[in-house]
């Protein structure tokens, strides 16, 4: 005979699982900003990442050290190695700052925390002129999965997903990493990639983990949960609820029902 489980109780199942989820909403979803990375860079100006000629001479590519110099110095807010940076495209983008900047402003845009319009829209055609999404790509992914629960490599494809959507596009990134108050830190335009190409299995594992941080579920039972939840949740959700430290209405039934259907049995 299958056990009646009191309402009281069934809620009281689902409220964990609820909160949970919005703990893994919070913890996921407050990425560093750019502004967060330029305010703690150190570097003096003239001694970036590039490795160009000497200062004012002109490169094989016909960029000059300090057009180099100072792309290579933005490039590497995201965490980028030098090895990773590749060398045209720094010279592109610092090179096309100077020009819409002039050198000492566009100097300036490395360490400002508060960047000018015309800063902004500088960097946003640089960006989108000069950098790739095989460049930017893998780097602001990790800089994404770096603030889960666990800290997981993305994926080999995931990377390759997020570099082809954004590529030719990297400059409306960089705008909404200034302005990303909407997306807990992220812009809302690179959640809506992740969310093309993150596969449902990994917000499952994600889910999964959190479910089981403190011996509430059970490994099969949260798994349960995850696979019911994971294709029906994409990242951007989970955004938007570490944002608002609220999961909307309908994402609070879907964790309810899956809840009553693997735990409770109902």
């Amino acid at each position: 005979m299958t056990d009646t489980v009191h309402p009281r109780r069934a809620r009281s199942v689902a409220a964990i699982a609820l909160s949970a989820l919005l703990t893994l909403a919070l913890a996921g979803c407050g990425g560093t900003s750019f502004e967060d990375k330029a305010a703690s860079t150190t570097a003096p100006a003239g001694s970036g990442s590039g490795s160009g000629s000497d200062s004012g001479s002109g490169g094989e590519d016909g960029f000059s050290a300090e057009s180099t110099e100072l792309g290579a110095d933005i490039l590497a807010q995201f965490d980028l190695q030098p090895d990773e940076i590749d060398e045209l495209e720094a010279g592109c983008l610092g090179q096309t700052l100077i020009e819409a900047l002039g050198e000492s402003d566009a100097r300036d845009v490395v360490t400002t925390e508060t960047p000018s319009s015309e800063q902004l829209e500088a960097l946003s055609a640089g960006f989108d002129a000069c950098v790739s999404g095989r460049t930017l790509g893998p780097a602001i992914t990790a800089l994404f999965f770096g603030q889960l629960p666990g800290a997981p490599t993305p994926d080999q494809s995931v990377e390759s997903c997020v570099a082809g959507e954004i590529d030719g596009s990297t400059g409306q990134l960089i705008i909404g990493l200034y302005d990303s108050s909407e997306s807990g830190g992220l812009p809302v335009e690179f959640l809506d990639t992740l969310d093309v190409c993150v596969p449902d299995e990994v917000v499952a594992d994600l889910l999964v983990a959190e479910l089981t941080s403190d011996g509430t579920f059970d490994e099969t039972q949260a798994t349960c949960i995850a696979e019911q939840v994971a294709p029906q949740l994409p990242i951007s959700a989970l955004a938007a609820a570490g944002q608002s430290d609220t999961l909307p209405a309908d994402i609070e039934q879907l964790i309810e029902d899956a809840t009553a259907a693997c735990v409770l049995g109902g």
